[in-house]
């Protein structure tokens, strides 16, 4: 009796692979359908609530900046405060960014936005913040809102401004310096690219001349070589390890206010605005829990009163 030979290796292959593709096939044409099938309204929401919530996130943030450099006089150097003062701020964005698109998926339109001005909504908000945020949800939002702003490269102390006495909130690039000696050609190109990249280590700023900035300044370093020692010097400057410098890129506007603040050695604070940061995307990750589906009507209807109420402004 003959025995049945066996399938060709080659044959086996061809089929498995045209199984695999037609599989495939089959898979894209499901996932296009899906998205086809997706309408504006099935979108819009979502996308609105995270929108809002990384307004909520910038606008605190950015807030809480102002509010350290005017009110409190603390920077990101600042010993012990900076740690809480900036860990308070992302804890605040976080849970104003969940309440924020917990309470706007209420019913707020009806009755809450006027023509003539007189009912904005405000009282109807703080009703729904009331109905939909528990002390449970701030506590969540906020330990949330630390994750991801850690998982996003967020530096506590960032949040905060920056004293041009020392590394600022945006040091994130730099390179040894060889003692007080000005920066080669070499390393001003290298630093020219790090300010291109990522902006003056105090402001942010990107454009313009660069400035090779000794950290520590060198007036710092000659003081503590004369007056009181490494170790009085590494206290009174908050620097870690040796007094080995390094160069920061800075540009000319920082450079000329630390001139004064390192002679006069005052506490000059800047703040650092305009500059996007990843970590900013903690908003719309918190308000992504909070988002119910069942209430997208809601979300529309509530945008869709509040751009009435801005166009009877501007026309008004």
């Amino acid at each position: 009796m003959l025995e049945p030979k066996g399938l060709d290796p080659v044959e086996e292959g061809r089929r498995q692979l045209s199984d695999l593709a037609g599989r495939s096939r089959g898979a894209l044409e499901r996932g296009s359908s899906a998205v086809s099938s997706l309408k504006a309204k099935d979108v819009l929401p979502f996308v609105a609530s995270c929108a809002t919530s990384l307004a909520v996130q910038c606008s605190v943030l950015k807030g809480c900046q102002v509010a350290s450099a005017a009110l409190l006089r603390v920077s990101c150097a600042t010993p012990v405060l900076s740690t809480i003062v900036g860990g308070s701020a992302v804890a605040l964005a976080s849970v104003a960014s969940g309440t924020v698109s917990r309470a706007i998926q209420q019913p707020l339109a009806e009755r809450g936005w006027r023509e003539d001005g007189s009912g904005l909504g405000i009282g109807k908000f703080r009703d729904a913040v009331g109905r939909t945020t528990t002390t449970k949800d701030v506590l969540i939002d906020a330990a949330l809102g630390f994750a991801c702003f850690s998982a996003l490269g967020g530096r506590i102390r960032s949040v905060l401004p920056s004293d041009v006495r020392y590394p600022g909130a945006n040091a994130n690039a730099s390179m040894p310096a060889v003692g007080a000696a000005y920066a080669t050609k070499f390393q001003r190109a290298e630093l020219l690219r790090m300010l291109r990249s990522h902006g003056c280590h105090h402001c942010g700023k990107r454009s313009g001349p660069v400035i090779a900035d000794h950290m520590p300044p060198n007036l710092f370093v000659d003081k503590a070589k004369t007056r009181g020692g490494i170790r009085r010097a590494l206290t009174k400057m908050r620097w870690g390890g040796s007094l080995s410098q390094r160069f920061f890129p800075q540009c000319r506007g920082c450079s000329q206010k630390q001139a004064v603040a390192v002679k006069k050695d005052r506490k000059t604070l800047v703040l650092h605005l305009s500059k996007w940061h990843p970590h900013y995307l903690a908003g719309p990750l918190v308000a992504s829990r909070t988002f119910d589906q069942n209430k997208t009507e809601n979300v529309l209807r509530n945008f869709e009163a509040a751009k009435h109420w801005m166009q009877t402004k501007i026309e008004g």
